[in-house]
Formats: C-alpha cells, sequence, structure tokens
C-alpha cells in the first residue's frame, strides 16, 4: 500500500497503476473543497457566520482506493472510507445552538460513465463486485469526481431535523397532564 500526495477533488484514473492500493486523507486544513463542505455543514447555525465556527468543527474522510481493469467493466475504481465531522447546527424544536457528529462508511465503485445506459447498469446503484457490495458512481473522461462523491454521502447522511434534547419541556408551552 502506497501514501499517494497529489489525489486532488477529481483523479484522473490514467495517473494511477492498476492494482495498485492508495491510501487518502483529505481534511478541512489541507483542501479548500473540505474547508467549503464544513462551512456548508455550518449554514443552520446561527449564532455566528458559516465560516466562523471553521476552528471549533472539523471534516475529515479516508480510506484507500484501488484501480482495477475487467473485460466487463472496462477501467474502474474501488473506494472504501469513512467521513468523519463534528458541525455546528442548531436544535428544530428550541433553536439552541448544538453541535452534531457525523460518521459514514462508505464503499463505492466508479465505472465510466459509457455503461450507465448498459442493462447491466441502467436500473441499479449498487453492484457485487470482488466479494462485496458497493455503490455505483459513474466517472467520464477516466477523471473520477471524488468531490461530488464525498459531498454526496455527507448530504445523504446529514440529520435534517437535530433535536438537543427531545424531553425537555419546551419554554412558554404547556403540556396536558396524563
Amino acid at each position: 500500500m502506497q501514501k499517494h500526495e497529489k489525489i486532488g477533488a477529481q483523479i484522473n484514473l490514467i495517473k494511477l497503476a492498476n492494482n495498485n492500493t492508495l491510501e487518502f486523507e483529505f481534511d478541512q486544513d489541507n483542501t479548500d473543497w473540505m474547508r467549503e463542505m464544513l462551512v456548508e455543514l455550518n449554514e443552520n447555525a446561527t449564532e455566528k457566520k458559516p465560516d466562523e465556527y471553521l476552528k471549533e468543527t472539523t471534516l475529515v474522510a479516508f480510506g484507500e482506493m484501488t484501480k482495477k481493469n475487467k473485460n466487463d467493466l472496462g477501467e474502474y475504481l474501488l473506494v472504501k472510507g469513512h467521513i468523519e465531522a463534528t458541525y455546528a447546527t442548531e436544535c428544530i424544536r428550541t433553536l439552541k445552538p448544538m453541535r452534531k457528529d457525523l460518521d459514514v462508511a462508505f464503499k463505492i465503485c466508479f465505472i465510466d460513465q459509457a455503461l450507465s445506459e448498459t442493462e447491466l447498469f441502467k436500473d441499479i446503484d449498487e453492484t457485487y463486485i470482488e466479494n462485496e457490495v458497493y455503490e455505483i458512481y459513474f466517472y467520464d473522461d477516466r477523471t473520477v469526481n471524488f468531490q461530488e462523491m464525498i459531498h454526496e454521502q455527507i448530504f445523504l447522511n446529514l440529520d435534517l431535523y437535530p433535536i438537543l434534547d427531545a424531553d425537555s419541556k419546551l419554554e412558554g408551552v404547556d403540556t396536558p397532564e396524563a
């Protein structure tokens, strides 16, 4: 396994060797597009501007990727990893500020966009490959959009209705006696 220093938001498959596993790690301190995603995660907190929360919130994506090649798939990229975040938001019930944690594991198989309309991949969003189930993403012009995949994984797993304390009595609201 080898660490790759120049993996960015767009990954050109030409630059990756077949069957070579590379580790990756992106966070808001070393990657502009991760910092932008963290600002977006912090947008529901209203005590400060979203970018003012950057010093007290975190976002990191890490894992490994392996480029492979098969007759029926052509060139494909397998990516396994995690996204971990602590972000600022507010309770939808009380509007009080709060922090939320996000921990998302993902397994992605990037395949050529030309396969998206084939009978094999037309109506599915997962595939079984190398004895595991992977979510399918498509790449175009041998370029994988890593940023788009990370963004989608975050926002598909985001708690849209964060609650600070579900059992607390709301100020000014009378509850009927049981």
